[in-house]
Order: C-alpha cells, then structure tokens, then sequence
C-alpha cells in the first residue's frame, strides 16, 4: 500500500514539474517589434461592440500611420494557443484595446466600449493623442 502512495505521488510530482515547465515556456508569437503597436485583444466570439472596437482601431491606424514603421496595428486572438503567452503578458483575458509604446501598454479598453458604437470620433482622437506625442 505503501508502494502505491509513493508511485502515485511520484507521478504527480512529474506531471507537476513537467506543467510548470510548459507554461514557462509559452512562447509570444506575436511580436511588438514597432516604437508604438496598437493591439486589438479579443476571443473567438466577439459581441457587435468588441468588433467595432476592432474596426475603429484598425480604420485609425490604416488612415494615419499605415505608411509609417514606427507603428503598428495588431489584431490577437486570445483563444488561438499561439497567442497565450502575449495575453498573459499583458494580463488580458477578453477584449482590450492597448496602446503600447516602447513595450508599456496603455489601456484605453472602456472608453473604446463607451464610444465604438456611439461616438467613433472620440475613441479615433483618443488613439491619436496617445500615439502623436510619441512619434517625435
């Protein structure tokens, strides 16, 4: 009996040791390789907001800073297994709208809810006030 408890805690041990090492070892896919990355955050399913939200931040970098290096737009899908390590990076569990410049993210997710519907303008000048600034 005796036996059997130590082989099973062995085996626990392992399976343990050996998930500990898988997640350290995600790796981040996507790369923030731009000055200054405006990253969509979302899950497989999105309601009608979260797309606009999407939309109005791919639409604000394509009409502003697609022809410049220095800033990128990034559409992630938390679900895909690829994308894990980036999420846990920056803590995202649903869908978020970061401004990210020289790696620290600025969050700008519930005002981009409160105006991808209502008041698209709003959250486009948002953007542009964060990005702007940090272009010189």
């Amino acid at each position: 009996m005796k036996k059997i408890v130590l082989i099973i805690s062995v085996m626990t041990m392992i399976v343990g040791i050996q998930y500990c090492k898988n997640k350290s070892n995600k790796s981040e896919t996507v790369e923030f390789k731009e000055k200054i990355t405006i990253a969509y955050f979302h899950g497989e399913r999105r309601c009608k907001t979260c797309v606009a939200v999407g939309d109005v931040a791919k639409l604000t970098y394509e009409e502003n800073y697609k022809d410049n290096d220095d800033v990128a737009f990034k559409d992630i899908n938390i679900d895909e297994e690829a994308n894990q390590g980036i999420a846990e990076k920056y803590e995202i569990a649903g869908s978020a709208l970061l401004i990210i410049v020289d790696g620290k993210a600025e969050d700008i997710t519930g005002m981009a809810f409160q105006n991808a519907i209502t008041d698209q303008k709003v959250l486009k000048k948002k953007i542009i006030e964060i990005v702007d600034p940090n272009l010189q």
